[in-house]
């Protein structure tokens, strides 16, 4: 007989958070919306004891190089997702050498569990081939 073990968060209020920036279904999001999606995916899922992620392949990983200025359009995004979800992140070296991560283990840990939800999942892998789909012209 298989266990239901409870979700439990280091932040108690960061579901409703989360759910306040991506609670709305995803035919209603804007750019910025699901930019902050596969920002927070990619860094909660990226390991950095098998490499470093730097700022310019982050920002084609989240696309960020798509209409606009790459760099400040990630501090600009930095800043929304502190303002939102009071999630803050540490920042190491300049220019393309610059390397991002949580600043805090906690609000990865949450970060990465809200994605094991299965509505999470299905948004960033939609979210992940529209952006691939896109690159290859086919949209």
């Amino acid at each position: 007989m298989s266990e239901i073990t409870e979700r439990t968060y280091n932040d108690p209020d960061f579901e409703k958070k989360w759910n306040g920036v991506f609670g709305e279904p995803l035919y209603l999001w804007d750019l910025e919306t699901k930019r902050k999606l596969l920002f927070l995916a990619t860094l909660a899922r990226w390991n950095p004891d098998v490499a470093p992620l730097y700022q310019d392949q982050l920002i084609l990983i989240v696309g960020l190089d798509i209409g606009g200025y790459g760099p400040n359009t990630l501090r600009a995004l930095k800043a929304a997702i502190n303002r939102r979800l009071r999630i803050t992140f540490k920042a190491l070296g300049n220019g393309a050498d610059r390397l991002y991560a949580f600043e805090h283990e906690t609000q990865r840990e949450d970060v990465s569990l809200m994605l094991e939800e299965v509505r999470n999942k299905q948004i960033f892998e939609h979210l992940r081939n529209e952006l691939r789909n896109y690159r290859r012209g086919a949209l």
